[in-house]
C-alpha cells in the first residue's frame, strides 16, 4: 500500500495516498482463502507493470459522478484528490495533507504538501490546487441538500491562511474529523468546474490519478490514466471501463468469458456458479451491509416496555439467518460491526445473542403482552422477504404474530423516512468510521431528527453517544463506545443489529497488488497492475 506513513491523531505526521474508486458489481471460480479479516488481502505480487486496462461490470447506473452527493460517492475517489483517506484496511492517511495538527480539541491544522495540480482539463488546465479550493469545496458540500450534519453542527469557521495551509475551528470538539474529511464525499474540486457545468453530474475534473474519458448514467464509463498525477509512479495501469449491466447472470457470463476481470457475490451461492473458471481468486470481505430489525414504539405503545422490546429479541435465530440466508457466509454484529476496532468481541456478541423462547415467553407475560401482534413491512429486495419470513416464524415460537406486508422499494423507503411503520427490516450500510451506525441508536436517531424517533427515549445512551462524538483520543472513545454498546444490548432495540454478511471478490490472477475491502474496488487504492505473463 502506497504512502508516506500511517497516521495516529495527536502530533504532526505524514502521508500520501491518491485516490481511486469503481463501481464493482457481480465473483469467481479458484480457492477461497480462509479466515479471512475486513482488512485488506493482497491478490498479486511481483515486480509491478505499467499499461493494459481494468474491465468491470455494474449492477446499477451510475447515477452521477458529482462527489458531493451521495448518489456520485462511488465513482468519485477516481477523479478527485483529498485532504485525507478514511480507509477500512490502513487507518487514516494523508493525501493533499503531507501533515496536520491538532492544536487543541477545536482547533486543526493541515499542511499541504504542495505539487498537486487539477487535471489538464478546460476550464482549469492543470493549475494547482491551493488551500482555498479546499475551503470552496467543503463549503460546497455544506450547501447541499442532504448535506452531512457533521459539516453543519461541528463547523465554526474553516480559512486558507496561505496556499499550502487549511486551518479548520470546530464548534466544539469533534473526534470523528478526520473519518469525515476523508469520507468519499468530501472530494476537492476546483470552483470553475462548477461555475461553468452548474454541477458535476456528468463532469469530473479533479487531482485524482484518473481522468474522465466517456460517461453514459445507463452505459457506464470509461477512465484514464492522469498523467500529471503528483505521484507519477501511480497508477500503473492506463484505466478502466465499466459496463453497466442488467442482471447479475448477465455479469456471470461475461466474468466467465474474460470480457470482466473482476466480479463481486453477495453470497457463496453465487460465487459458487463461477467457481471453476480457470486461473482466478476467490476473496472473502466483511461487506458494507448490515442487517436490522427496527421496532416503531412511536407506532406500537409495547415497544416502549423494554420487556417486550427484550422478548422479541431473544425470539430471534441469527444463526438460523445466516445459515439461511447467506449459506454461513457472515458475522453476528452488535451495535458496531465487526469492521472496526470499536466492536465489541465476537464472544461477548454471541453471548447477547443467546436465543431464549422460554424467557421472551415470560417476559411476555410480565409485560401484559401475550397476545403481541404486529405488522413487518419489507421492500421486494433481494433476500429481504426471506428475512420477514425467518423473523416470523421465529416470533411465531414466542407466541408473537407477525404480518408480513411487501412493498416496491419506492414506496417502503418513503415510508421508513416518514415513519410509517410498525417494524420493518432492511439492510444498512456501513460507513468509513463507525460514528452513524453507532449514533444510529440515538433516540434521535444520528442526525437527531424528530423523523428518526422510534418513540423510546434513553437519556443514559444519548449522553454517552454525545460524549463519544466529542472524544478527540481514539483509546478513550473506543472505551466509551464499548461502554455504550453493552448498554444497547441491555435495552433491546429499538434497533437491533442482525448480522454483516461477507462479499465474494473474484479475479482473474493477472490483475496483481489488488485488495478485496468493504468499499470493492480499489476505494483510495490504485497501486494494482496487469500481469498476463
Amino acid at each position: 500500500m502506497l504512502g508516506r506513513a500511517r497516521l495516529s491523531r495527536r502530533s504532526f505526521l505524514g502521508g500520501a495516498l491518491g485516490a481511486a474508486g469503481l463501481a464493482v458489481a457481480g465473483c469467481g471460480g479458484g480457492e477461497e482463502e480462509a479466515g479471512e479479516t475486513p482488512q485488506a488481502v493482497e491478490t498479486g505480487q511481483g515486480a509491478p507493470k505499467r499499461g493494459g486496462t481494468i474491465h468491470l461490470a455494474s449492477l446499477a447506473p451510475i447515477l452521477s459522478l458529482d462527489p458531493h452527493t451521495t448518489e456520485g460517492v462511488v465513482p468519485a475517489p477516481t477523479f478527485y484528490g483529498y485532504v485525507v483517506h478514511a480507509t477500512d484496511w490502513q487507518g487514516t492517511v494523508g493525501d493533499l495533507a503531507e501533515s496536520w495538527e491538532i492544536v487543541d480539541e477545536l482547533n486543526w491544522i493541515f499542511k499541504l504538501g504542495g505539487g498537486v495540480h487539477f487535471q489538464d482539463i478546460p476550464p482549469v488546465s492543470g493549475r494547482e490546487l491551493v488551500a482555498e479550493d479546499i475551503v470552496y469545496s467543503i463549503d460546497r458540500l455544506r450547501s447541499l441538500p442532504g448535506a452531512f450534519e457533521q459539516w453543519k453542527d461541528w463547523t465554526d469557521r474553516h480559512e486558507a491562511p496561505d496556499d499550502r495551509t487549511y486551518v479548520y475551528r470546530t464548534s466544539k470538539p469533534y473526534g470523528y474529523m478526520l473519518m469525515t474529511l476523508g469520507s468519499p464525499l468530501s472530494a476537492i474540486v476546483p470552483r470553475e468546474a462548477v461555475e461553468q457545468f452548474g454541477d458535476l453530474k456528468s463532469h469530473a475534473i479533479g487531482s485524482g490519478p484518473f481522468m474522465l474519458e466517456r460517461y453514459s448514467r445507463d452505459e457506464g464509463m470509461d477512465v484514464v490514466r492522469n498523467p500529471n498525477y503528483y505521484r507519477p509512479e501511480i497508477p500503473y495501469i492506463d484505466g478502466s471501463n465499466v459496463k453497466v449491466m442488467p442482471d447479475d447472470s448477465s455479469i456471470q457470463v461475461a466474468f466467465r468469458a474474460g470480457a470482466i476481470d473482476v466480479y463481486t457475490a453477495d453470497n457463496k451461492l453465487k460465487a459458487d456458479v463461477v467457481r471453476d473458471v480457470g486461473g482466478v481468486s476467490v476473496h472473502s470481505y466483511l461487506a458494507r451491509p448490515y442487517a436490522v430489525f427496527v421496532l416503531n414504539g412511536a407506532r406500537l405503545e409495547a415497544f416502549k416496555d423494554q420487556r417486550v422490546r427484550e422478548a422479541v429479541d431473544l425470539a430471534l435465530d441469527r444463526k438460523a439467518m445466516i445459515d439461511k440466508l447467506h449459506f454461513g457466509g457472515a458475522e453476528l454484529a452488535g451495535p458496531v460491526g465487526p469492521l472496526w476496532d470499536t466492536a465489541l468481541p465476537p464472544q461477548e456478541i454471541e453471548q447477547a445473542y443467546q436465543r431464549d423462547i422460554a424467557r421472551a415467553k415470560q417476559l411476555l407475560t410480565a409485560a401484559a403482552a401475550e397476545d403481541l401482534r404486529f405488522e413487518l413491512s419489507f421492500a421486494n429486495l433481494g433476500n429481504w422477504a426471506d428475512r420477514a419470513a425467518i423473523i416470523k416464524d421465529n416470533l411465531a415460537e414466542a407466541g408473537i404474530t407477525v404480518d408480513l406486508r411487501s412493498a416496491e422499494l419506492g414506496t417502503w423507503l418513503a415510508d421508513l423516512l416518514g415513519g410509517n411503520f410498525v417494524t420493518t427490516s432492511f439492510t444498512h450500510l456501513s460507513y468509513l468510521s463507525d460514528e452513524i451506525q453507532l449514533q444510529s441508536h440515538h433516540t434521535y436517531g444520528w442526525g437527531r431528527t424528530e423523523d428518526s424517533y422510534l418513540g423510546v427515549e434513553d437519556p443514559e445512551v444519548d449522553a454517552l453517544l454525545e460524549k463519544i462524538i466529542e472524544t478527540i483520543e481514539d483509546e478513550e472513545r473506543i472505551k466509551l463506545s464499548q461502554d455504550v454498546q453493552r448498554l444497547i444490548l441491555k435495552r433491546h432495540g429499538p434497533t437491533l443489529v442482525l448480522y454483516q454478511p461477507y462479499g465474494y471478490l473474484c479475479a482473474y490472477d493477472y490483475i496483481k497488488g489488488y485488495a478485496a475491502t468493504a468499499y470493492g474496488f480499489g476505494l483510495y487504492k490504485y497501486d494494482y497492475w496487469i500481469d498476463k505473463g
